[in-house]
């Protein structure tokens, strides 16, 4: 027999979603004869087997599975790396384990996370890299699965989740630049179906109108999800007849391929022209000159990412939207 969303167990019971959802996640709230009706239907009708086993035994996993699209990985593996030992360690501070779960596929990962919940190998996910138009957040939330998000996307389902304003933290690059007297600024941005990387975009241009400074095109790139694309646009904007003076980079890997690029034409960052980044990566400090960029507050994001899975899970009260701001750090390059 095919899997029934939650909806229609919901529908059989003459219930809610969320109610059935409550019940078979085995969180209070539910009346013992309604929870038994809910877990026979869902039984019945195939309904995530290893979950109901969990609901009737009273048992949880205490793991949090995170989810990462792995596609363009290469470019960001130290900002990775440094985020997952830091979210690891506040799940072991809640008793937690986390399971880190690769999606492989860039477009789409309905599949994975599916089997993933299936399993019962985690009480719930959080998923990251959120899209655009995520058709995960609408499949896990039908379903009535426990997840949260890092990130944000337009699909139009409740959902909690946790973000960095990357719209702000790009405008203050900005307009940190154009306040020392800059009017030619480029960004170096990533690709667009990335719900970050549009915010990040925007910010930039809202930091441009403000100003009354035209968005030139030949200043605008996005989709750089590589070392050579990196290296590549910052090239032809360096070699433009008016090449920009300062360049505000959606990550501080792309700052740094870009002032490799431009050392090699003997142009100094903090000197010749002026280059902030985002994420603040230990690397940023030592840089030659030390990059200026903006801090992502990952120990907080981790923070507020355990703390509300473990509401989600417990059906507890509490915030479920938090957008945290990022921090210009200032050295030497702009």
């Amino acid at each position: 027999m095919s899997k029934r969303t939650i909806i229609e167990i919901a529908e059989r019971v003459g219930v809610s979603p969320a109610t059935v959802s409550r019940a078979l996640n085995n969180v209070p709230g539910v009346g013992p004869h309604k929870r038994s009706q809910i877990l026979a239907v869902a039984a019945e009708l195939n309904y995530h087997p290893n979950a109901i086993a969990r609901s009737l035994q009273g048992q949880r996993t205490n793991t949090v599975a995170y989810v990462a699209d792995v596609s363009n990985r290469p470019a960001a593996d130290l900002l990775f790396k440094d985020f997952i030992t830091v979210l690891a360690e506040r799940c072991a501070r809640y008793g937690m384990d986390l399971l880190i779960h690769p999606a492989t596929n860039g477009h789409s990962n309905l599949h994975d996370v599916g089997r993933l919940v299936r399993s019962g190998r985690a009480d719930g996910l959080i998923l990251a890299d959120t899209r655009q138009n995520d058709p995960r957040l609408r499949v896990l939330a039908e379903h009535g699965l426990c997840f949260i998000a890092f990130g944000r996307s337009a699909v139009d389902v409740e959902y909690a989740y946790v973000d960095v304003d990357g719209d702000l933290g790009v405008y203050t690059a900005t307009r940190y630049v154009i306040e020392r007297g800059h009017r030619r600024v480029a960004f170096l941005g990533m690709p667009l179906d990335y719900s970050y990387a549009i915010h990040r975009r925007a910010g930039y241009e809202r930091a441009m109108r403000e100003f009354g400074l035209m968005l030139h095109p030949d200043y605008l790139t996005v989709a750089l999800t590589n070392e050579s694309d990196a290296r590549l646009a910052m090239d032809q904007m360096l070699s433009l007849p008016e090449p920009p003076t300062a360049f505000v980079a959606g990550s501080d890997m792309l700052a740094i391929y870009a002032m490799s690029v431009a050392a090699k034409r003997g142009l100094l960052a903090g000197r010749d022209y002026a280059i902030v980044g985002f994420d603040d990566l230990p690397l940023a400090a030592h840089t030659a000159p030390p990059l200026t960029t903006m801090q992502q507050p990952f120990d907080q994001v981790c923070d507020e990412l355990i703390a509300m899975f473990l509401r989600v899970l417990q059906n507890e009260p509490g915030p479920r939207q938090v957008l945290l701001p990022p921090r210009l750090v200032v050295r030497a390059t702009a």
